[in-house]
């Protein structure tokens, strides 16, 4: 192609196409960033370069082969110098910028997590979603930080986002987290809308007073007395329209970043297989995604913290993942749902992730690791997925 203003033109048009086909994965190689990377949070190492670098050596010398610091937080503020987000709404407009200098002077790749879904979290909504209370879900009778993916503005919303911190800033990636609904019994305002139409019901009448938490990513399981909105006949039709709202946005994010970055590797965290039974409401339908070509690598939660229960989850998780697909393993090292005490435990998750057939590995986080160096770094750098342990090179989709 002589003209390479037509090139351009050509690979805005087809990499789109390209994304939204259910053969894509093959088309497009999936691109595996390093066997090793971490979450970072950084804290005040982002306003003080010295000690970022520092710190950024260190992560390579851990070996370490790829970060994923904090772009947009649950909060739903952002880490980069923003015009789409409100002013209120930036946390630290110079993060970005020193994070991804210092890491590639560093020899790491950068891999941003975006939390897409949430602005508030759990409990309250943030100024974006009090101006905009249309946009948000509604639990117990109250909006809560989670957008309602059926919701076009809001969706445009985040993607301009996203578009903004992968065009301002040469990261290796991007990471997506809580592409997900809220895990509890609640609804939309544009669900509503069609299931009114559609149903003549009202899911805020079958929704009232049934905000009950429900199975997590850690393995912990809901309370015996489910909500009665689950039992409702028809709410398995509106699980399977949140499934299809979600699908749809992940398939825009797709499209959106092969226009504005054409091979950027996308990849998500996940809850797990799991979550595609028992009492879950996230309608995070990744294997979808996996399919159709919208993700380059995925990274399952292994927040399990007996042998034999994170053994369980990684076996499943391997398993529900197609062998030429890259699948990273996380490691909690500290979380919510409890934590490793020593890097002699670290270094047993990691055997085990491999021995289930993980082709990576993913820590969260580097403050929590940090702490069993130099022993969890040492075993890091030694550490190789199960097909080249063997002496075969791991499968991936032929490009």
């Amino acid at each position: 192609m002589k003209n390479p203003r037509i090139s351009r033109l050509l690979v805005g048009l087809v990499l789109p196409l390209l994304a939204a086909c259910p053969m894509a994965s093959n088309l497009r190689a999936a691109q595996a960033p390093g066997k090793a990377g971490v979450y970072c949070k950084f804290g005040d190492l982002g306003k003080n370069p010295e000690a970022l670098a520092g710190t950024m050596r260190q992560i390579k010398g851990a070996g370490i082969d790829f970060i994923l610091p904090y772009a947009k937080l649950t909060s739903g503020k952002v880490n980069w110098a923003s015009r789409v987000a409100a002013p209120e709404l930036i946390e630290n407009a110079a993060f970005m910028d020193a994070v991804v200098k210092e890491a590639h002077a560093a020899g790491l790749k950068v891999h941003p997590v975006f939390c897409v879904a949430t602005e508030g979290g759990d409990t309250t909504p943030n100024r974006l979603l009090e101006r905009h209370p249309d946009w948000a879900f509604v639990q117990e009778g109250k909006r809560v930080g989670y957008i309602d993916p059926g919701q076009p503005a809001a969706r445009k919303y985040e993607i301009e986002l996203i578009l903004e911190l992968i065009k301002q800033h040469p990261v290796d990636g991007l990471s997506l987290d809580y592409m997900r609904a809220p895990n509890r019994v609640g609804y939309t305002e544009t669900g509503r809308a069609a299931f009114l139409s559609t149903h003549k019901v009202d899911l805020a009448k079958i929704a009232s007073g049934q905000g009950a938490a429900q199975d997590t990513e850690g393995g912990k399981k809901a309370a015996a007395s489910a909500a009665a909105a689950r039992k409702h006949p028809l709410w398995p039709e509106w699980q399977t329209w949140k499934r299809e709202q979600l699908n749809g946005f992940m398939r825009e994010i797709r499209a959106a970043v092969n226009e504005a970055r054409p091979g950027l590797p996308i990849s998500s965290y996940c809850w797990g297989a799991q979550t595609y039974g028992g009492s879950f409401e996230t309608a995070q339908d990744w294997k979808t995604w996996i399919q159709a070509g919208w993700l380059d690598w995925i990274n399952p939660s292994g927040y399990r913290y007996t042998d034999d229960e994170f053994t369980k989850a990684a076996a499943v998780n391997r398993a529900s993942v197609p062998r030429d697909f890259p699948c990273y393993i996380t490691i909690g090292v500290s979380t919510s749902h409890g934590k490793l005490p020593d890097a002699a435990a670290v270094k047993k998750q990691m055997d085990l992730a491999r021995d289930a057939g993980a082709d990576g590995l993913v820590f969260f986080t580097w403050e929590a690791l940090s702490k069993f160096l130099p022993e969890a770094g040492e075993a890091i750098k030694i550490w190789q997925p199960a097909a080249k342990a063997r002496g075969n090179p791991a499968p991936r989709p032929a490009r």
